[in-house]
């Protein structure tokens, strides 16, 4: 099937001649239907966002508030939003298409430098300031909105999910003497609060653009993006497992993505050795099987199990 037949699944033909006059589309139109919220159809310099049914349409319309908000030539920018029914039943949106593509590359090098440029692209993203975010981004996706910015002790955060500080340090560290249980309570007090930022909430190599050298050109799907705890871009617990299979020691990714990131940002953040024991943490933590959480659900039961021993195993270094 071709692309004009393809893009029948979203527009039939009158639905089509309609969209083409009021969007002033001419050229080809790319169909791409893998997302799970929303159909794309790509224009030379456009991307249009059509959302699959009436449950994703407010979901579609915060991921165009980051759109409308985060000005970094790695985001997309957002151009127009529609309300047509000759064209669709729900409202459309368009974006700018940003070049690039997923690649399948999991060299070490590859790896080290994607998580590089992803660290400094999102310290740019988390620099813009909160009173620029629009309200309906001011919780997570699931969550309503407070009344004003939320502040670093009422944002959301991996760790405090888990069960916060005092939880999650004797949960993981039941043994360790008051010197390290001191060190690894400290590590976990500072990092869940840092200030909030307007955050990406579902990184992971698929939403990431490279071309064809590699190089990071755009990052997707900001449909979980809100003002949250800047640990949520760097859990990377929805990361494939073969990317973790070619870190060259336990928490390399992180690392590069961390160092780089702090690098850049434009406020004081923790060391990253206590970034390192609270992600450490929280992977014993999320990974447990009583745990239950939503993180790492796509992984398999034996894949868990060793990344959590790995964990473990690291922690028991840092702690001595």
């Amino acid at each position: 099937m071709d692309d004009e037949a393809a893009v029948a699944a979203v527009l039939v033909a009158t639905q089509l001649k309609r969209f083409r006059e009021v969007c002033e589309v001419d050229g080809p139109i790319e169909p791409r239907f893998n997302g799970a919220t929303k159909h794309v159809l790509l224009a030379d310099d456009r991307a249009f966002l059509f959302p699959r049914n009436h449950t994703i349409v407010a979901q579609l319309e915060r991921e165009c508030d980051v759109y409308a908000t985060v000005d970094h030539p790695l985001v997309s920018k957002l151009l127009g939003r529609w309300d047509e029914p000759a064209i669709s039943p729900y409202p459309f949106f368009a974006v700018t298409r940003l070049q690039g593509s997923p690649r399948a590359d999991r060299s070490p090098e590859h790896l080290r430098t994607l998580a590089v440029q992803l660290g400094a692209t999102l310290a740019a993203c988390h620099d813009i300031g909160l009173e620029r975010v629009p309200r309906r981004l001011w919780a997570n996706a699931w969550s309503e909105p407070p009344t004003t910015p939320p502040t670093a002790a009422e944002c959301y955060t991996p760790l405090r999910e888990l069960g916060g500080a005092e939880r999650l340090a004797d949960a993981v560290a039941p043994g360790v003497g008051p010197a390290a249980r001191k060190m690894l309570l400290e590590a976990l007090r500072t990092v869940d609060t840092m200030d909030p930022v307007l955050a990406h909430g579902d990184l992971y190599e698929d939403h990431l653009l490279l071309d064809a050298s590699g190089a990071l050109t755009g990052i997707l799907d900001w449909g979980f993006g809100g003002v949250l705890s800047p640990l949520v871009d760097f859990t990377c617990s929805q990361w494939d497992s073969a990317s973790w299979a070619v870190e060259s020691s336990y928490g390399d990714l992180r690392r590069h993505l961390w160092t780089a990131y702090a690098e850049r940002r434009s406020t004081p953040l923790p060391s990253w050795e206590q970034v390192h024991l609270a992600l450490t943490t929280f992977d014993i933590t999320a990974l447990a099987p009583e745990t239950k959480t939503h993180y790492y659900w796509q992984k398999s039961p034996e894949w868990q199990a060793t990344r959590r021993a790995t964990a473990q195993a690291s922690l028991k270094a840092q702690l001595t």
